[in-house]
């Protein structure tokens, strides 16, 4: 675990901006001691900050999106024992990379070092009598917000786990390091008596950009109920207590989600962004949207914070890496902009798959054919307009040219699509991404999710007039039609809601937890589809420039698989790292591990 020493040293540095002139009695610089910490407000601010930064961010290469039915990760990062559901306690594969910021939150060492440093500062600043009341509570109440955010990471990915609630100290005792998991039915309690103890002492403002609310520790509340209520922890296959329930009541577990969403829906502070076009929705995560926005990380030109998602996912044919391309299985879930199912049987939308789709597609994903942005220089010459080619196009001579932003193409083939799309949410189409940094936050807790929660929450307890209305706030919100109360022809209510959590919150880091919790994963954890499109020449079809002459060009389209995936039952829950279980053998392995 993190040494509390090293994370005095780290203060130390920003502790010198807040010194004031006149204090020339210093102690050590290497020995400032803990009644100086936990007296100073900029400290212990300081201190706290430091905690933040592991929760981390969602943006990256590879994504979350990889190991689910979303997206491929066109270059792998150990996504395979996910993939084929052959993790093992030595090899929990993309999961043991704790060096990607995305990976990080939910990493067995670095959370349970968070979770000691944040016990210090709980033990400290409840005893502090230095500090001004109001601060102590702003602290305490940070402090208990991000110990539950890093418990509900754990228990999403393991279940039950070891509550600690104290800083362990190197000379204490070993039995002392070597606490049992608890049951998944006491995680849950312990994560949302932490919530609660953060709300009570959080307001509605935070004290910076990215600290915890009062409305950021009731929509995680939201959020870990909805979980907990779900199907996988009432049936608990496994029958363990740390895998899920052992008794009470299923249907009590949805009542206590739907009163945690209403309860940030009654406090009025937030409200879905409306938006006129796909454009001005894409730039609700390319640019913010705060007043949506609930928690999130946040990234300061002025300050060294930025990310590069654009050079992360953007196409080979600018320059960038193509990280997480979106499946097949993805863009299909997409509905047609009246509402109906897209379907491939379907000769009208098989002939032209693109048209008359979902607002949400258009802004989440970038296709062939689609517009986006200039190339970068050197490649300008070739497509002036900036249209991404996934594509193979045939030219005069017979020839069929492959696409710009193929891995056949002239640019960085390694870097290309393996599915035919590219990532277009969350990337800010103002810059040049291998050039330019990105500023935009990454949302950890927006609005959508606590009206799609207390939807689904409405839904199970049978009360579908207010799920239904829920719902469809959200479809509103880029003018897709409402979902009537029945769910419509050929699906059920909780069909839709599941399918408007698929588009609405893509590539979120939702979706992965959502077919386990749901029980879907043997249904759609299967092999990942991609599409190969080619070009006809006719003189009918849609113009493309290239290289300074205009095609134009009637489109096939072939659904092509990609991705081989394997389902087997014990993926529902990640194995406890071997290490952990030789360090700790009161730790009880997940089944099938």
């Amino acid at each position: 675990m993190r040494r509390f020493a090293h994370i005095l040293t780290i203060l130390l540095g920003g502790s010198l901006l807040f010194m004031a002139c006149d204090s020339l009695n210093l102690e050590p610089k290497t020995e400032l001691s803990g009644n100086v910490v936990w007296g100073d407000p900029a400290l212990v601010e300081a201190y706290l900050n430091d905690v933040y930064s592991d929760a981390g961010y969602g943006f990256g290469d590879p994504m979350i999106a990889g190991l689910a039915d979303e997206a491929k990760n066109t270059h792998g990062h150990g996504d395979a024992p996910m993939r084929l559901s052959n993790m093992s306690p030595t090899d929990l594969g993309l999961w043991q990379r704790d060096w990607e910021e995305v990976i990080r939150k939910f990493d067995w060492g670095v959370t349970y070092s968070r979770i000691r440093d944040l016990n210090t500062l709980i033990e400290n600043v409840s005893a502090s009598e230095a500090l001004p009341e109001q601060t102590k509570q702003t602290m305490l109440g940070e402090a208990y917000f991000l110990r539950a955010f890093f418990y509900h990471e754990l228990m999403r990915l393991h279940g039950g786990v070891p509550l600690v609630d104290q800083a362990f100290e190197l000379g204490d005792d070993l039995s002392a390091y070597q606490t049992p998991r608890a049951s998944f039915e006491e995680t849950i309690n312990f994560i949302v008596s932490d919530l609660d103890a953060a709300a009570s002492r959080l307001t509605a403002d935070g004290r910076r950009p990215g600290a915890a609310t009062e409305g950021a520790a009731l929509a995680l509340k939201c959020r870990v109920l909805t979980h907990a209520a779900s199907d996988l922890f009432a049936v608990n296959p496994s029958g363990m207590p740390e895998t899920g329930y052992t008794g009470g009541d299923q249907q009590a577990r949805w009542q206590a989600a739907s009163n945690a969403c209403k309860a940030v829906i009654d406090l009025g502070r937030y409200s879905l962004t409306p938006v006129s076009s796909a454009d001005e929705y894409h730039e609700l995560f390319s640019k913010g949207n705060p007043g949506e926005t609930i928690w999130a990380r946040y990234f300061d030109p002025s300050g060294g914070e930025n990310h590069d998602q654009a050079l992360w996912v953007s196409p080979n044919g600018y320059n960038s890496w193509s990280g997480d391309t979106p499946l097949q299985e993805h863009v299909d879930a997409y509905e047609m902009a009246d509402g109906s199912e897209f379907s491939w049987d379907n000769p009208e939308h098989a002939a032209d798959p693109y048209a008359n789709r979902d607002p949400r597609f258009y802004a989440n994903v970038l296709y062939n054919g689609a517009v986006w942005r200039p190339r970068p220089p050197g490649l300008d010459e070739l497509d002036p307009v900036g249209v991404i080619q996934t594509g193979w196009f045939e030219m005069p001579d017979g020839n069929m040219r492959a696409g710009l932003d193929t891995r056949e193409g002239p640019v960085q083939t390694w870097n290309g699509t393996k599915t035919g799309y590219n990532l277009r949410k969350f990337v800010d189409r103002d810059i040049l991404p291998d050039r330019e940094q990105q500023f935009n936050p990454w949302p950890f807790l927006r609005y959508a999710e606590v009206l799609l929660n207390y939807a689904e929450a409405e839904a199970e307890l049978g009360n579908a007039s207010t799920a239904v209305d829920a719902l469809n706030q959200v479809r509103a919100r880029v003018g897709m039609p409402d979902v009537p109360i029945d769910g419509g022809p050929n699906r059920t209510l909780m069909d839709r809601i599941r399918q408007e959590r698929e588009v609405e919150l893509a590539f979120e880091e939702f979706r992965y937890f959502d077919i386990r919790r749901w029980m879907i994963a043997p249904e759609v954890h299967t092999n990942g589809h991609g599409i190969r499109v080619t070009g006809r020449l006719d003189p009918n079809g849609e113009p493309l420039m290239y290289a300074g002459e205009e095609y134009r060009y009637a489109y096939e389209y072939e659904v092509i698989q990609v991705d081989e995936r394997i389902w087997n039952d014990r993926a529902y829950f990640l194995p406890i790292p071997q290490a952990e279980m030789d360090r700790n053998l009161n730790l009880v392995q997940n089944p099938g591990y």
